[in-house]
């Protein structure tokens, strides 16, 4: 499998030509694409694939959109939304969020840090998975890929104010989840 770095590569070549450099958009943007997707689908390995057809596809689009350089991370969290709301429709049901960072490679620390990482992780897993999609896509968005609302607004179609209402008895919900855990 190649990773997300890889890819950049072959990337560099076919864009060299942009005005804007899609290369220089690649390497902005890339994190923050596959750390949502990643928060929406739960698989590495799913992230990364959905990562790469988000950026194949916002090539292929480049040139005809002209995305503003300002909003570019907003068009882009737009296909990777859409993308992963695909993937749920074909597989038809959600899997467990964040499943596959379990499995990530972490730099090394002591045992006891690893271990309670691995319950915080699976704590804040078990709890997403029993939110609803739209709770689990404003989380992702606002916290895995660090957008503000204003970007998360224009991402998920709605206004700024019902964005800030909607994160926040998002996190809400999950903070009473997380609380209502041993």
């Amino acid at each position: 499998m190649i990773s997300i770095a890889a890819r950049a590569v072959t990337t560099t070549r076919i864009t060299a030509a942009s005005p804007l450099l899609f290369e220089d958009v690649y390497r902005c943007h890339a994190g923050s694409v596959h750390r949502f997707c990643l928060s929406q689908v739960g698989d590495l390995a799913l992230a990364e694939d959905l990562t790469h057809e988000t950026f194949t596809r916002a090539f292929v689009a480049y040139e005809r959109a002209q995305p503003d350089p300002e909003t570019v991370r907003s068009w882009l969290l737009t296909i990777a939304r859409n993308l992963c709301t695909d993937q749920h429709r074909h597989r038809g049901r959600w899997r467990r969020l964040l499943w596959g960072m379990e499995k990530m490679p972490r730099a090394q620390s002591d045992v006891e840090t690893m271990a309670q990482q691995r319950a915080d992780i699976s704590r804040v897993t078990t709890a997403l998975a029993t939110l609803r999609e739209r709770d689990r896509q404003l989380i992702g968005l606002r916290v895995a890929a660090d957008l503000s609302y204003r970007e998360i607004a224009e991402v998920m179609g709605t206004t700024e104010q019902v964005v800030k209402v909607a994160t926040f008895r998002a996190l809400t919900r999950l903070r009473a989840r997380l609380e209502d855990q041993p």
